[in-house]
């Protein structure tokens, strides 16, 4: 009698046990940007931390593949997920021209002009329902750049000394942009910019200030016209299917996680880019320009057509949407 009750105990104790840890998973992120980068260090590690410590109760946690272990090419960061290579992945939509139309405001100049409106705008127009695109993934985090200006190694000091200079772009919109503006696009990794600048091949880049800095564009490129030509969006992708298999609770950190990232995102990355814009300024080697009235004026006459483009294409009343939306973050 007391074996048959120890067996009981014992089959009773191990059904316990695995039910607590039916939902056991270590979540695998990958991120194509180097293990050393600062966003690793100072957002998605401390993020991961977060998570991983919410989390545990449930047996849950997430394990950082960088600098591409899982995949290197940027611009196939989602197989990744389709094809369950990995559990979430980084991605930028910029990079897949065409398959997230509406996400191609963001990258539209005069709009967001810093890293906080582009974050808040993109992540509260999205949990909103009005950006189309992943809906065959949960998004777990969605945020932007800091602004893009001009890092040119001849001098640009008004609008009319863009013209016939070549810069290298990153998308269809850059393109569209820098075209508009009059300039040359250059179509090249970020990798190549700096090399390609010394050597005389293109005048500058399209980056915000911590790109730039980043990949050394400004080790040659001394010259920043400051023209908020709009900010890029990354977004930390999950596949479905685990996430919908996930505890109730694990799921409700997942949420909270759109919030922790943008956090920490803009208290690292504005701090960068503010130390990068005051270097600068600070350093008679380097020139940095504010647009005039009459020059911000020149370049929204000139986006116009692609501002029209890219309205056309997003869902109807986006761009009015975003418009208000940045109008009430800066408000706030």
């Amino acid at each position: 009698m007391l074996y048959r009750n120890f067996v009981k105990a014992a089959v009773v104790a191990a059904c316990a046990l695995s039910a607590s840890s039916a939902f056991a998973k270590e979540l695998s992120f990958a991120v194509f940007v180097p293990a050393a980068s600062p966003t690793v260090r100072d957002v998605y590690q401390p993020w991961i931390d977060w998570f991983n410590e919410q989390s545990k109760a449930d047996d849950v946690s997430i394990k950082l593949f960088a600098g591409g272990t899982l995949g290197r090419n940027p611009l196939t960061q989602l197989d990744l997920v389709a094809n369950g290579v990995a559990d979430m992945t980084l991605t930028v939509p910029s990079y897949t021209p065409g398959v997230f139309p509406d996400y191609d405001i963001f990258e539209l100049p005069g709009f967001a002009a810093t890293p906080r409106e582009g974050s808040y705008a993109v992540k509260e127009l999205y949990e909103e329902g009005k950006l189309r695109g992943y809906e065959d993934f949960h998004v777990v985090a969605v945020y932007t750049s800091g602004a893009y200006m001009l890092h040119t190694k001849p001098p640009v000091a008004k609008f009319e000394d863009i013209r016939d200079k070549k810069f290298r772009v990153a998308g269809k919109i850059q393109t569209a942009v820098i075209e508009a503006l009059g300039g040359v696009p250059q179509s090249m990794s970020a990798l190549e910019m700096a090399e390609n600048i010394d050597r005389g091949l293109i005048d500058g880049a399209v980056a915000d200030a911590s790109v730039a800095k980043t990949f050394r564009v400004t080790d040659v490129a001394k010259n920043h016209y400051v023209a908020d030509l709009g900010v890029l969006v990354f977004t930390i992708v999950m596949n479905k299917s685990v996430y919908e298999a996930l505890p109730e609770k694990v799921k409700a950190n997942l949420l909270e996680s759109r919030q922790v990232v943008i956090d920490k995102h803009l208290d690292s990355y504005s701090k960068a880019l503010k130390a990068n814009l005051d270097a600068w300024e600070a350093d008679p080697a380097n020139t940095v320009v504010i647009p005039s009235e009459e020059d911000r004026a020149k370049i929204d006459a000139a986006v116009k057509p692609v501002v029209d483009m890219v309205a056309e294409s997003a869902s109807p009343g986006l761009i009015d949407a975003y418009r208000a939306k940045l109008q009430d973050i800066r408000k706030r």
